[in-house]
């Protein structure tokens, strides 16, 4: 006699026989039993876990003579002619072979011819391979077929049945074998059958089986066959290893060896895909009920080992490289070249990864210039000098002096609130480079407070403001050493004091030596300060710088948009602070009281030059931008059909056909 595999040899015979589907066994039992059964069922589930044994099993319990309680006896003639294939009650199709409307109209006139037994049942496998015409054809009979007739559909995929064939049958759905009850089926039959196999064996089966009975059984097939567990090297277990240490060398070994081995290379994607998902499922917690104690041990390292982020990368990698080989000449280059892109320093990086090394990027970039503060570096200053000057607000308003003290020294001891990591660090840097200077200021007014009050004020024409509410500057920096004296007032201009008085012990703060008209105008003109509105950019960039006088700035700007830019003034300041690094008050001042100051200088004396045509010109186009204070973006914007508005042209499109004469007499 020919050997017969352990999965024919061991195919169960009766409900009590199924493993892993005890949901299906007990509705069909008692179905059985109470004489209730469907004309209809629908199993669907994975290979290997009994559609077919118990669609056959049921053929059994509906026509055995010595049912007991829903169970058949497997011992009757109609149980033992079902078994061997002999029976005239069962009658199965294989509807992958026998998909068309001729097959099934074959069937559906057997159906009214009666069996011997009490039911006669149709087992139709792979239903899903159905055409759907034949699909159709078998629909009424289906609905509403003989008392006698009972069907029964399997597939592995019921999403490709037909709707209308899925509603009229009752759907069970059969599942994977969990490896506990794999584990026990292998040992009972090893037991049964006398094989001579360790654990190792058995443990091999069942995880090659993966859920599956079937191919478990014919796995243990295998390893009695070879006498043993072969001590072969897993090539799917030194890619994941090689992937894990990102060792390119290793991973390409490993493929050649597998393909050498006659493996393929899209049935080792498939296995590393397996893993990886096992992996993947350890990582979130997931249940791993077909894998035993020590691959579930073995699958929480690796996805210790390899993380969330880079196992799901992997995965994505790996399915992309499995569409690829479809198209590819040799299916081995789009694994390959997925297995490298894997092992890179940087597959495995996921969003969340790359934004805390930003983040991380720019606290170290924020927290560097921080290390040296200005009001530590003051200590080691060098000594002070005896010609700093000093406004005049200084002097003004002693009763205000200790609220302004105050605010001054909020804003002294965190000058970057309310800024970003990278702009607080432009900050620092600037007050960095200006801090000897800044202290060298600060001794000299400690050392000689009288010669500070004897300096006059510098003057503020008519029509000019000065914003009250000003944020709090930080310590000053001297000016340059042609600028100690204080620029005389205008001829015909009476001083004007401040209004917005400072403390004497926090002095307002003059800009660095680099800090000229040059810079302010460029910072003004191209546009390049943050935080403004469009409208405040285009009226600005207009604007004249006039001078600077320590941190003070003076504009000019036409009578039109004076008022308005006024309001932007707060807007203006902050982002000139920002951008130059040090905190300035700006000035709008009226150019018809005010001569316009040369462009080349930084502190000279302002020539009397009158506005020309090309300043007008800018005012109007400034006037037409504060309109409509909205950006237009241009790309919205859509031409005007190409559409003929004349009047003949009009008359001959509204009848077609119509040709123009012209008059030959004018």
């Amino acid at each position: 006699m020919a050997h017969q595999s352990l999965y024919r040899r061991y195919r169960p015979r009766r409900f009590a026989e199924l493993r892993g589907q005890d949901h299906i066994v007990g509705a069909l039992r008692n179905a059985v039993a109470h004489q209730s059964e469907g004309h209809a069922y629908l199993f669907s589930g994975p290979r290997g876990t009994g559609k077919t044994s118990t669609a056959r099993i049921l053929a059994k319990a509906l026509n055995c003579d010595n049912l007991d309680a829903g169970e058949p006896c497997a011992t009757c003639e109609s149980c033992i002619s079902i078994e061997k294939g002999t029976s005239y009650d069962l009658f199965e199709l294989d509807a992958a072979s026998n998909n068309g409307v001729d097959a099934m109209r074959d069937l559906v006139s057997r159906t009214v011819v009666g069996s011997p037994g009490r039911t006669k049942v149709y087992i139709l496998d792979e239903v899903h391979m159905l055409s759907p015409a034949a699909s159709n054809a078998l629909l009424k009979t289906l609905e509403e077929p003989p008392e006698h007739v009972v069907f029964v559909l399997a597939t592995t995929d019921p999403q490709k049945v037909l709707p209308t064939i899925r509603s009229r049958t009752q759907h069970f759905e059969f599942s994977l074998l969990s490896s506990a009850e794999l584990t026990s089926y292998v040992e009972w039959i090893r037991s049964d059958a006398g094989l001579d196999i360790d654990e190792a064996a058995v443990a091999q089966a069942v995880r090659q089986g993966r859920g599956s009975a079937r191919d478990t059984l014919s796995a243990l097939d295998l390893i009695v066959a070879a006498g043993g567990v072969q001590s072969s090297v897993d090539a799917v277990a030194e890619i994941v290893a090689a992937l894990v240490s990102r060792e390119v060398a290793a991973v390409m070994q490993a493929v050649a060896s597998a393909v050498s081995m006659g493996r393929e290379p899209r049935v080792l994607a498939e296995q590393l895909i397996v893993v990886l998902r096992d992996a993947f499922l350890s990582a979130v917690g997931a249940e791993l009920g077909h894998l035993n104690d020590a691959d579930q041990v073995q699958m929480k390292a690796l996805a210790h080992n390899l993380g969330a982020a880079r196992t799901t990368h992997a995965l994505e990698v790996l399915g992309a490289a499995m569409v690829d080989m479809r198209q590819s000449s040799d299916p081995r280059v789009p694994l390959e070249v997925g297995l490298i892109k894997l092992c890179g320093s940087g597959s495995g990086a996921s969003l969340e990864e790359l934004s805390a090394r930003v983040d991380e990027l720019e606290r170290r970039l924020a927290s560097a210039p921080s290390v040296t503060r200005i009001d530590a570096s003051v200590s080691s200053a060098p000594a002070a000098r005896s010609d700093s000057p000093v406004l005049a607000s200084e002097r003004d308003a002693p009763e205000k002096a200790s609220g302004e003290a105050d605010r001054t020294a909020q804003s002294a001891k965190d000058p970057d609130a309310g800024l970003s990591g990278v702009a607080a660090a432009r900050a620092n840097l600037a007050r960095l480079q200006g801090a000897p200077a800044a202290a060298d200021r600060g001794n000299s007014k400690a050392a000689e407070p009288s010669q500070a009050g004897s300096q006059p004020a510098p003057p503020v024409p008519p029509g000019a403001r000065r914003l009250s509410d000003a944020a709090p500057v930080p310590p000053p920096t001297p000016p340059s050493s042609h600028s100690a004296s204080p620029e005389p007032p205008m001829p015909g201009v009476a001083p004007t004091p401040s209004t917005s008085p400072v403390s004497a012990g926090a002095p307002a703060a003059t800009a660095p030596v680099d800090f000229t008209v040059e810079h302010v105008s460029a910072a003004l003109h191209e546009g390049r300060l943050e935080g403004l509105r469009p409208v405040s950019k285009a009226m600005f960039r207009e604007a004249v710088v006039e001078s600077i006088s320590g941190s003070e700035i003076r504009l000019t700007i036409s009578a039109p948009l004076r008022a308005r830019a006024e309001q932007e003034l707060s807007t203006v300041e902050s982002a000139l602070s920002k951008h130059l690094g040090v905190a300035v008050t700006v000035v709008v001042v009226d150019p018809s009281s005010t001569p316009r100051t040369d462009a080349g200088s930084r502190h000279k004396t302002p020539a009397q030059t009158p506005a020309g045509s090309s300043s007008i010109a800018s005012e109007e186009s400034v006037k037409d931008s504060l309109q409509d204070e909205d950006e237009v973006d241009l790309s919205l914007l859509v031409n005007a059909p190409n559409v003929s508005t004349a009047g003949v042209d009009r008359i001959v499109a509204a009848f077609p056909g119509a040709t123009i004469i012209e008059d030959d007499k004018q």
